[in-house]
């Protein structure tokens, strides 16, 4: 639900600057799938590479996946209303999108923790779960990092970056 959300606030908010073109619906729904589908294959990506046998369906990876939207939703909007227009640059844009990664950034580092990093005394009373090596959940708590903070500001920061009405990146100052 938040996927379409924001395609349609995007869309939305290039149409009220006088902007809007149907393309910019297609390159925005391109580039949020886009981004989830790389998220996604990141994932299982990491899971294979450090033998991570979950049982976390697809469908889960997908729900975690689409959570920054909520965090871009929130950005966008608020930075729309206090700007007047101007996008998320500003100090508005910035601190909203601060708040919102980090909010996103610690939901995830807690909830994929139970998915990365099983502990042996949580599992059954007859040891059902495996006990991890050392230097195995220190991998897995850098993958866990890396997965929460620096992928997810690099997509949340490219999502709520984008100028609609021209299709390209905005840079720090706020200007195309």
């Amino acid at each position: 639900m938040a996927i379409v959300t924001y395609i349609l606030l995007s869309t939305l908010l290039a149409g009220l600057r006088g902007a809007f073109k149907p393309e910019i619906m297609a390159q925005t729904t391109s580039t949020a799938f886009l981004i989830v589908v790389l998220e996604i294959l990141g994932l299982k990506f990491g899971t294979y590479i450090l033998s991570i046998s979950n049982d976390s369906q697809l469908l889960d990876l997908v729900a975690y996946s689409g959570y920054k939207f909520v965090g871009v939703i929130v950005t966008l909007v608020i930075a729309e209303l206090v700007n007047h227009g101007a996008g998320t640059g500003g100090w508005a844009g910035w601190s909203v999108f601060a708040y919102t990664f980090l909010a996103n950034a610690f939901f995830l580092l807690r909830s994929l923790k139970y998915v990365l990093l099983p502990d042996a005394a949580g599992g059954a009373p007859g040891g059902g779960m495996q006990t991890v090596a050392r230097a195995q959940r220190n991998r897995r708590t850098q993958f866990l990092f890396l997965y929460s903070y620096l992928v997810q500001f690099l997509f949340m920061w490219l999502l709520s970056r984008q100028d609609r009405s021209s299709g390209k990146a905005v840079t720090v100052g706020g200007k195309v």
